[in-house]
């Protein structure tokens, strides 16, 4: 393998997002009190409103009785909600994982942090300690630590937990792939703290971005993440500190050292909102991990522009990126209703994409339908009409729940057919598919929070979940229920991208494409296999001709019906809202 192709194993993953304290719930007695979610956002509550640890099976959009006390919108309780994932939960379910078929964790943030979602790091060097089992003892050892001895940092009983975690995922032949979260540090951090109790004279001052002719004795000023976000104050590349400092996060759990003992490390970094950072940086970031593990995976969230994407791909900064111009272009062709793609202007985009960056990029892009940051693709698919899938940052501000035109019920079952089909697609195009952490059981939500509720667990049982009208709740309920069907669709797919070499590696060749219907046809095909994908988004049945296959009988993987070809010519009839994998 040459080091600039990036780790190959990347190409046949298939991903699956964790959002750890909203997986899995083992430590039932979890000690986290109000003072310990001090310092991220809601900053207008604290330790003197009333709290409590959410309970898992409840109604999501019912405030408790803490939250009905504090005189503050549902939306900020929900900022404030802790429903206690760990770390052991995700080590109870990889047996779980490997049954459905998941071969690469891609787990959000597991640092030290006050928040629910862990992006604010308090400390980069350790697991946070209410995702071990131990926390207060965890706490009082990294309260003892020198910070700057980066070196010498303890192994607390949760980071000890997450080194068993990836253990036991390589045991089951899953990568794990942690998020870097390296363009600000917390509000609570070390460093941030010391800068706002000394000011100038911190040895910290050069870490950050500040004006300290402009603040005043009560506000500094100082550059946030996104420009507003408090909680986040974003670190100065220009410090030779800084640097250091990530670099020994890097290090630390590529290849960790216990006791003097070596311990597997992860397989590789997501790097959050990696456009923060000076290029150079991720340049020379991406060198050191790949020497200190060749077949390291250095993956980017960018979800600006393709012309600003370009070059981190181009240049091999990153291996790959999080593909959100796939997410868009196969909302525009299969769930939208107005400015839709067709079938033909779905051809272009997408052969567009992959023009866009290096071969190799393309086969190890994470193809996603959503994230942790953005609504649930069930839930776009509920609220295709209010809007056609624009800029990231128009979508991400109209997919709340509280947005009064927002609809926050389950799926239909035409909305299902929908999903469905996209899910084929995910699984069929160049790129490694990633589900989301309950897509597979059949999870809808908006955007953040909504999109993180508690895993819907098939041994748990759920409140009602009271729907969301005009931004009201509203009488009108839905039954939460592990998808079963769902759930075997995935696995069913995952199962035949395993078996077929063709969906991981082999080439894209269009077969249909019309100008004037959303009826497209492609395959897949390398030397040992091919498959063939049809799908017809209109709401009739439609019939395709397949020309010059040379092939015989074609099975659809899916419902098993068989056709067979007339001369060399195929005519396939395809039901409404529906696709066929033909093997």
């Amino acid at each position: 393998m040459h080091a600039n192709n990036g780790p190959q194993w990347a190409k046949n993953a298939v991903w699956y997002q964790i959002f750890p304290e909203r997986f899995c719930r083992t430590n039932i007695n979890n000690p986290i009190t109000a003072s310990d979610i001090e310092g991220t956002t809601p900053f207008a509550l604290n330790r003197k409103h009333p709290w409590q640890i959410h309970s898992w099976t409840s109604d999501w959009y019912e405030a408790d009785e803490c939250e009905k006390q504090n005189n503050a919108p549902l939306k900020t309780n929900m900022l404030r909600r802790r429903y206690c994932g760990d770390v052991n939960g995700i080590i109870q379910k990889l047996e779980y994982l490997k049954d459905l078929g998941i071969n690469a964790l891609y787990i959000t943030p597991l640092q030290y942090s006050p928040s629910l979602h862990k992006y604010d790091g308090t400390n980069y060097l350790h697991t946070d300690p209410f995702f071990g089992s131990n926390p207060r003892h965890d706490i009082e050892i990294i309260k003892k630590e020198n910070f700057d001895d980066y070196e010498n940092a303890s192994w607390t009983t949760a980071d000890r937990e997450t080194l068993t975690l990836i253990e036991r995922a390589h045991a089951l032949g899953m990568k794990v792939v942690f998020d870097g979260v390296f363009n600000h540090i917390g509000y609570n951090s070390v460093p941030f703290q010391d800068v706002l109790k000394h000011r100038e004279k911190s040895k910290y001052a050069s870490w950050f971005h500040i004006n300290f002719e402009k603040s005043t004795k009560k506000e500094l000023c100082y550059d946030k993440f996104w420009g507003f976000v408090k909680e986040m104050p974003k670190l100065n590349y220009k410090s030779e500190e800084v640097q250091k400092y990530v670099f020994a996060t890097l290090r630390r759990w590529l290849t960790p050292v216990v006791d003097g003992v070596k311990k597997q490390g992860i397989d590789g970094w997501r790097i959050d909102h990696a456009i923060g950072v000076p290029i150079d940086f991720w340049q020379k970031a991406n060198k050191y991990v790949k020497s200190l593990k060749s077949d390291c995976l250095f993956l980017g969230e960018l979800i600006e522009p393709e012309d600003v994407i370009k070059p981190y791909l181009n240049e091999r900064i990153f291996d790959s990126v999080m593909n959100y111009g796939l997410l868009e272009a196969a909302c525009r062709f299969f769930a939208a209703e107005k400015e839709y793609y067709t079938a033909n202007e779905f051809d272009q985009r997408l052969k567009e994409l992959l023009s866009l960056y290096p071969t190799e990029c393309n086969y190890m892009m994470q193809n996603i339908l959503d994230t942790h940051d953005t609504e649930r693709i069930a839930s776009y698919i509920v609220n295709r009409r209010l809007k056609r899938f624009g800029s990231i940052g128009k979508f991400f501000a109209n997919s709340h729940a509280d947005d009064k035109h927002y609809r926050t019920r389950k799926p239909l079952k035409r909305e299902l057919l929908i999903q469905k089909m996209m899910i084929v697609f995910q699984f069929a195009f160049i790129g490694s598919p990633m589900i989301y952490y309950g897509d597979e059981a059949g999870m809808w939500g908006g955007n953040d929070p909504d999109c993180r509720k508690p895993m819907m667990w098939s041994d748990i049982d759920f409140s009602p979940e009271y729907r969301i009208n005009n931004g009201i709740r509203c009488s009108t309920f839905d039954r939460l229920k592990f998808s079963e069907d769902m759930y075997n669709f995935y696995k069913r797919l995952i199962r035949l991208r395993k078996e077929k070499s063709s969906l991981r590696t082999g080439k894209w060749r269009t077969l249909t494409s019309p100008k004037d219907t959303r009826v497209y046809a492609f395959e897949r095909y390398g030397k040992q296999n091919r498959v063939i994908f049809v799908f017809n988004r209109e709401t009739t049945s439609q019939t395709i001709i397949l020309n010059n296959t040379n092939l015989s009988v074609l099975t659809d993987y899916l419902t098993g019906k068989t056709f067979t070809a007339t001369g060399n010519q195929f005519e396939i009839t395809a039901e409404p809202l529906s696709s066929l994998v033909l093997i």
